[in-house]
Formats: C-alpha cells, sequence, structure tokens
C-alpha cells in the first residue's frame, strides 16, 4: 500500500510533538503540558499543535496512546527467545527493569495520569483502565498457557503495579527484580509434577 505523500509532513510533525509532550508530561505531569512549551521543544508552530491537539487534555491523551503503544512493543520485544510461558511471564519484569533503568522515570504514565486527572477526565481514567486491563489479560493468557490458576495472574499484576510504584517513589531498579523472583517463587509452587507430566 503506497504512502500518503500529503500526510507523511503530518505525521512526522505529529510524531515530535507528542515526543516532546511525553517529555514534560514524565517532567512536569498534565500542568506542564501547554502548547508553548511543547511547540518549542518539539520545534514545532504553536498554532500548528492548538490545531491538532485544541486542549490541554488532548495532548495528554497522545501522550498515554503513545506510551500504551511502546509498552506493547517493549513487551513484545524482551519476549524474544523465551523458552516457554513461564519465562515469558518473567520477561515482563525484564522490561519493567528497563523501564526503571530510564533516567527520565517518574513513574508509571497510567498511574500518574490517573493520580492527577483521572476523577476530572473521563478519557484519560478509560485510557488508565484499558491499559491496566490489558496487562491483566496479557498475565492471564500467559498464565493458561503456563498451567496457573488465574488467582496466579491476578496476583502478577499486582507485583507488576507495585514495583513501578516503589520504583518511582525509591528511585531504584530494585522493585523490578524482586518482583521476579516474586513471581519466580509463585510460579514454583504451581510447578508441574512428575505425575502430572504426561497430561
Amino acid at each position: 500500500m503506497g504512502v500518503d505523500v500529503e500526510q507523511e509532513p503530518y505525521r512526522w510533525d505529529r510524531a515530535r510533538v507528542v515526543d516532546a509532550a511525553d517529555r514534560v508530561f514524565t517532567a512536569e505531569g498534565a500542568v506542564g503540558l501547554d502548547h508553548a512549551t511543547v511547540a518549542t521543544l518539539a520545534g514545532a508552530d504553536p498554532d500548528a499543535v492548538r490545531q491538532h491537539f485544541p486542549e490541554r487534555i488532548d495532548v495528554v491523551v497522545a501522550v498515554l496512546e503513545h506510551r500504551h503503544e511502546q509498552w506493547n512493543e517493549g513487551l513484545a520485544e524482551a519476549a524474544v527467545g523465551a523458552a516457554d510461558a513461564r519465562d515469558e511471564i518473567l520477561t515482563v519484569f525484564a522490561h519493567l527493569e528497563s523501564c526503571f533503568q530510564d533516567e527520565s522515570w517518574t513513574g508509571c504514565a497510567f498511574i500518574n495520569g490517573y493520580g492527577e486527572l483521572g476523577r476530572s477526565e473521563s478519557r484519560v481514567a478509560a485510557l488508565a483502565h484499558d491499559h491496566l486491563r490489558g496487562i491483566e489479560a496479557h498475565l492471564h493468557a500467559l498464565a493458561g498457557r503456563a498451567g496457573l490458576p488465574a488467582h496466579v495472574a491476578d496476583a502478577l499484576s499486582l507485583l507488576v503495579e507495585g514495583a513501578k510504584v516503589e520504583s518511582a517513589i525509591h528511585r531504584t531498579t530494585r522493585p523490578a527484580r524482586s518482583a521476579r523472583l516474586a513471581a519466580a517463587t509463585l510460579m514454583t509452587a504451581y510447578a508441574p509434577t512428575a505425575h502430572t507430566d504426561f497430561i
């Protein structure tokens, strides 16, 4: 399918603006997302930013949608080479650690966004809800493939989200490793036995 040449400049400008907005949101939260600041950081015309993102909330939504895509891409990359479903579960925590290693990490964008705007902005609340449900669904699918009960997937989700919060507060990568160890220990309790391996 051919590229729409007329739309290509817009896509490039939008990507730069969203990337700039993401950096502002990470550092200052939604309160820092004024059009002039984002436009300056993106090297874009403020009027163009306003045209495509009329309200501040439109910029926040674009950033969160971008972060959701990044999270899923990172999960897929981390899972490459996983031997089985249990191993792939552990790669979720490896992906977390890579997120925490980023010097700009100030916590989960969805947790931060919900905390700042979730009660007043339904779109932010919905995006945070959908992102969390996506993580939960992913872990449930992996748990099912690994022969683990559903409540283990629920516990794994709590480990993921708890690690995000602890890492943001303490500014350390350690929670990812601690959560990974807890996940491995939990899965060991449901390890297949010699008696059931043939089933």
